[in-house]
């Protein structure tokens, strides 16, 4: 394990940068990466949800600075995510290892594919009382959408930003204030998973989490500089076909 350490951090780096730009990423790109390097698939959702408590906070807060209004308060989308993540990791420790990992392949493929699929809802233009008033009108669905989501960060360590990024702009969320409250609301969706992961069973691997953690917040914080100074819908095209292109590799591992 220790000649895979600098593979490690540059897998902490890319995800770090990716989830910094657009709130999606971290879990998509970390975990499939840390499975092809022969990482447990138990070992790798535990270390990447562990990880991106911090790493989310630390991007949240960054955006919060460049523009408060990127980061509303989400109750609906934190409530859902929360509960979804619980109930998530409650499921992948009872599936076999294989199983495991073809579910991952086959959630991070669809993930990749809903991001490359075009987005609309409001422009960075739009007056922040508008954005608020999304907010309070969506309530609902953004529960729905947080629990979808926040379930498949608990179960495979991946989803709440390709999923919840998506759908809540298909919901007419303005796209960075999306970015900045799903990092927030990250935070305690990836928490409430971690300790489910940390009590059930021994996956806490310092090896893999510290390059993971250490690199990934170099990564979170110029990903957010990023964000500033590129265009949303190249970025989310990018992402897509990354992590498309991870989730056909998973699925096409388990067959070989």
């Amino acid at each position: 394990m220790t000649a895979l350490l600098p593979i490690i951090a540059l897998v902490g780096i890319l995800s770090g940068w990716i989830v910094g730009a657009s709130a999606a990423g971290w879990g998509a790109l970390s975990v499939p990466l840390l499975i092809l390097l022969g990482v447990e698939p138990l070992v790798a959702i535990s270390s990447s949800l562990l990880a991106s408590i911090l790493l989310s906070l630390l991007g949240g807060m960054s955006h919060w600075r460049y523009d408060p209004s990127r980061v509303a308060g989400l109750p609906a989308l934190l409530l859902g995510g929360v509960g979804g993540a619980f109930v998530g990791s409650l499921v992948s420790p009872t599936l076999p290892g294989p199983i495991l990992k073809l579910l991952i392949g086959v959630t991070t493929l669809i993930m990749g594919l809903l991001t490359l699929v075009r987005q609309n809802g409001c422009g960075l233009e739009d007056p922040i009382d508008l954005k608020a008033e999304k907010w309070q009108q969506r309530r609902p669905a953004i529960f729905g959408i947080g629990a979808v989501a926040g379930a498949s960060a608990g179960a495979f360590g991946t989803g709440w930003g390709p999923i919840g990024v998506t759908l809540l702009i298909w919901a007419g969320i303005p796209p960075h204030t999306v970015i900045g409250s799903s990092l927030m609301c990250r935070t305690l969706v990836a928490g409430t998973a971690s300790i489910s992961y940390l009590l059930g069973s021994d996956l806490f691997r310092w090896e893999v989490f510290l390059p993971l953690f250490l690199s990934g917040a170099g990564g979170v914080l110029l990903g957010v500089r990023t964000s500033n100074g590129l265009s949303p819908r190249r970025l989310r095209k990018f992402l897509g076909g990354v992590v498309s292109l991870l989730g056909a590799i998973t699925i096409a591992k388990y067959f070989v």
